[in-house]
């Protein structure tokens, strides 16, 4: 720590100077037991300050309020910086202090590291009431065998970790762990990977939503993203909606009139067959009275290829979407067909099945999807 000096003493440092100029700086630094370039400063701040040498402290600070501030800022940093050690420190199993020291100990490596500020250990310990000087007995202790072989395990998970992109959890880290040799429990891998903070990601599973698509060249793109007729009845839209339950997926078949983007047109069932397609197109052509010619755009799925939904679709012209492309309405931002949602689904998240859904809720549902619509 530098040493302070008084004023008084700072002073009378400078009279000593001006009465031995014969001796020059350096000796009569060398005399005070000073440095040069100090005894320069002051001799400055002694001939711009009418005879006086302001001190404020360590630092010299412009003001009290300066110095007071500049106090409060520490303080909230070490305040922040023992914050973040003990929210990463009640991860760890065991005894809290050392879990602290370890902690504490890793922060002033990596900012180290970093070549930024120095952490201020003493202030941090301070606010975690901790004592220093036990952190450095602890921080040159001579590690067990033991503590050595859970360093050298958790050295090992974490590259398992990384070159699974993250992905493993404790279960497939300890199988990797005992191909290579190691004795150890899924229970002990798990512990280790919290006091870490290591978490494995979980990818949600893959859901096929469309079956069997044929991606014939015969199937042409007439619509070509063109989603504003400027008529009623002009194109529709159809496509299969997934809705889980507990018992497990039904599907919803849907018919929208492009023109006012309203569903004219629906189906619930429990299968994938093409019968319930053709039942919704008969279904939309005997609400609507369709009986002029016009364009019905769908995906490539097995339903809107089939024979049955050819013949349903007789003297229409069928626009099929192009291969992995979902169209986006570039004015509405909605997906097309929108895929509308249920009353039953916004007050109960997890519908029990296909009956709940088909008697009690789809008809308010898209009645509520269609008023949103105008």
């Amino acid at each position: 720590m530098a040493t302070q000096y008084s004023e008084e003493f700072k002073k009378d440092a400078v009279k000593y100077w001006e009465e031995h100029k014969d001796l020059g700086i350096n000796a009569c630094a060398k005399n005070l037991g000073i440095s040069k370039s100090t005894l320069s400063t002051w001799r400055k701040l002694y001939e711009s300050n009418e005879g006086n040498i302001p001190t404020r402290g360590r630092g010299n600070y412009e003001s009290d309020a300066a110095k007071e501030n500049a106090r409060l800022k520490k303080e909230l940093r070490d305040a922040q910086d023992a914050l973040e050690i003990l929210k990463k420190s009640n991860r760890h199993t065991g005894k809290l202090t050392e879990a602290i020291y370890l902690e504490t100990a890793n922060k002033e490596r990596n900012m180290r590291e970093q070549g930024g500020r120095r952490l201020n250990v003493s202030g941090v310990l301070r606010h975690l009431g901790v004592s220093r000087s036990g952190y450095n007995t602890w921080k040159n202790r001579i590690p067990s065998n033991q503590e050595q072989r859970k360093n050298k395990i958790k050295d090992k998970i974490c590259d398992i970790y990384d070159e699974s992109h993250q992905n493993y959890g404790a279960p497939k880290i300890t199988k990797k762990l005992k191909e290579e040799g190691e004795t150890i429990s899924e229970k002990t891998v798990g512990n280790y990977m919290r006091e870490m903070g290591l978490k494995a990601q979980w990818i949600k599973p893959y859901t096929i939503t469309t079956i069997d698509s044929n991606f014939s060249e015969e199937y042409k793109n007439i619509l070509d993203e063109k989603f504003n007729p400027n008529s009623p009845d002009a194109i529709w839209c159809t496509d299969i909606t997934y809705i889980w339950t507990y018992e497990g997926f039904v599907y919803l078949t849907s018919i929208m009139d492009l023109y006012s983007r309203k569903i004219i047109s629906w189906v619930l069932s429990d299968t994938l067959e093409t019968k319930w397609v053709v039942e919704a197109v008969n279904k939309a052509k005997r609400v609507r009275n369709a009986d002029k010619p016009l364009i019905m755009h769908s995906d490539r799925g097995r339903q809107y290829t089939a024979k049955d939904y050819e013949e349903a679709t007789a003297g229409m012209t069928l626009s099929y979407s192009k291969k992995a492309c979902i169209y986006v309405d570039i004015q509405t931002g909605c997906n097309i067909p929108i895929r509308f949602s249920l009353g039953f689904v916004k007050k109960h998240l997890s519908p029990v099945n296909y009956l709940s859904l088909n008697s009690s809720c789809t008809d308010k549902g898209l009645e509520i999807f269609n008023i949103m619509r105008v």
